[in-house]
């Protein structure tokens, strides 16, 4: 799906299915560039793309928040907080490295690797949530969820 979409689809499933959201403007660019200054970031372009057309996301049921720009925060080294869904299980984007698809990897807070790029999690990973809840922070293994601590363990944070 093209980010173009993103809006209209959003609207058609509130028409069709009473879906109650909110999505941001577009963030202002000195927003953007004081979001990097502050984090001590550069956003790959895809990450760019989002925010200059949709600064957040909120969907009441099922619950998921995609932050605004300037409530993006880093809440363990290389991992950049930017997204809750079911109210509980945080997305980050890993800051450590750009991938081969030139973005961050989108992670669950046990490190699963949901996707490898933004557009991925905006045109496929948003909606298997939204329209199935389908699970999308862990990994499904033979049909079932594997089972997964929600603890992050504070070792982790001191390395």
């Amino acid at each position: 799906m093209q980010l173009e979409h993103f809006a209209l689809q959003l609207e058609k499933l509130s028409q069709q299915c009473g879906l109650n959201y909110s999505l941001g403007n577009a963030a202002p660019e000195d927003n953007i560039s004081q979001a990097e200054e502050k984090l001590g970031v550069s956003f790959p372009s895809k990450v760019l793309l989002f925010y200059r057309s949709f600064n957040g996301l909120r969907v009441e049921n099922p619950q998921l928040e995609v932050l605004p720009i300037e409530q993006l925060n880093f809440v363990f080294p290389n991992r950049l907080h930017f997204a809750t869904v079911d109210g509980k299980h945080r997305l980050y984007f890993d800051t450590s490295q750009i991938n081969v698809a030139g973005q961050w990897n989108i992670l669950a807070e046990d490190g699963y690797c949901v996707t490898l790029t933004m557009p991925a999690f905006w045109s496929s990973y948003i909606w298997k949530w939204i329209r199935s809840r389908r699970v999308i922070w862990e990994e499904e293994i033979d049909g079932k969820w594997k089972i997964q601590s929600e603890e992050v363990h504070e070792e982790e944070w001191a390395t």
